[in-house]
């Protein structure tokens, strides 16, 4: 699943080193004008394939991975090898989504929204936090004054939210990034700031009045698990599409935790985040059940292989193999353990693994063995 991976705000480390780069680089060093990532391009480097990566996900045969400090980078060799993109922006990156071979988003902090139509070798800023935050608060302001005596205190709440959520700036990070197509697709991400578009980007409608979420828990992941949309979120909670009134629901999954991200197909929708917790259902999120992982260490990313197997990655640098429907998973022993971020099949019987020291590729045990 792209992205999803961020335990505690998408991915721990990712987190630190956005903050510190949206109070400026040179700040803290006392030396000239703070730099503002959101305004300066990502440094070219041949090391970038070897830096902290989050994101990942596959535009038609190709790879491409999101990260620190506006790295992206892709592989058109299944992950053997990577070449750095030409980014606009040098603020941390958490999100990655192609719904088709060349048209792609990917986002991160400081509200910034990346497009491309090339496949991900070159990209544009479509937004920042600047422009959400003064869109956001045009958006509920206009709602309140329009609202009736009995939305008063529901649009009321949201402006409460949306002056704590930018007061100081572009802090708030996207988590994730989901397309339907090269037109229609969301961003989620901290104190249920949500967002959806219907023209590939140009426009964007907040839709925080729009979820079942009236505590503003951080909306962590998107995806779509068989015919459904979900988001990942706090106390256990995962938000489903109600297609007929275009509301994300609550679903309680009985857990109390963070669910970092959420994936499956048709059989079984799969919710993992902290303390190795992963959770299943086999009837769209109306009940739930615990997986045994074996492991207390944070499930960070996952993906669905061939044959309806599944596949989690932690931050411990464990690789767990199973089956989404039957909920059986055992480790797999790897080439190099780090902490992991996230994780896309490759050629066959290989995977592409994201974490702290990068990109690498993993041999799998052939489907059926």
């Amino acid at each position: 699943m792209r992205g999803a991976s961020a335990a505690n705000l998408r991915w721990i480390g990712g987190c630190f080193i956005g903050a510190s780069l949206l109070l400026g680089v040179n700040a803290s060093e006392g030396k000239g004008p703070a730099i503002d990532p959101l305004f300066t391009p990502v440094v070219q480097s041949r090391l970038a394939p070897a830096t902290q990566l989050v994101g990942l996900a596959r535009a038609g045969q190709r790879l491409v991975a999101v990260g620190w400090r506006g790295h992206i980078v892709y592989s058109d060799d299944q992950g053997r090898s990577w070449q750095q993109a030409d980014v606009p922006v040098s603020a941390d990156l958490t999100a990655v989504n192609f719904p088709t071979a060349e048209s792609g988003w990917a986002v991160g902090h400081g509200g910034v929204i990346l497009r491309t139509r090339d496949g991900g070798k070159t990209w544009v800023k479509q937004q920042d936090g600047f422009a959400t935050g003064k869109l956001m608060t045009s958006y509920y302001q206009q709602r309140l004054d329009q609202a009736s005596e009995a939305e008063q205190a529901q649009y009321a709440g949201l402006m409460d939210q949306v002056r704590l959520n930018y007061e100081t700036g572009p802090e708030q990070p996207w988590l994730d990034v989901w397309f339907e197509n090269d037109q229609h697709g969301y961003v989620v991400g901290s104190f249920n700031l949500i967002m959806e578009t219907r023209d590939g980007g140009e426009h964007w409608t907040p839709m925080l009045d729009r979820m079942d979420n009236p505590e503003g828990l951080h909306l962590s992941a998107i995806n779509a698990v068989g015919d459904e949309l979900y988001i990942a979120s706090e106390r256990g909670t995962v938000f489903r599409l109600d297609k007929a009134s275009q509301r994300f629901i609550a679903l309680n999954s009985g857990y109390v935790g963070s669910f970092f991200g959420v994936t499956g197909d048709a059989r079984a929708v799969v919710a993992y985040g902290l303390r190795g917790n992963a959770w299943r259902s086999l009837d769209k999120g109306v009940s739930w059940e615990k997986i045994d992982t074996g492991t207390e260490t944070t499930l960070t990313g996952a993906a669905m292989l061939d044959h309806g197997r599944l596949a989690i990655v932690s931050q411990g640098g464990t690789l767990l193999l199973g089956d989404a429907a039957t909920g059986a998973l055992q480790p797999k022993q790897l080439l190099r353990s780090v902490p992991f971020a996230n994780i896309e099949p490759a050629a066959a019987d290989s995977v592409v693994i994201v974490g702290t020291q990068g990109a690498q590729l993993e041999p799998l045990p052939a489907s059926g063995s």
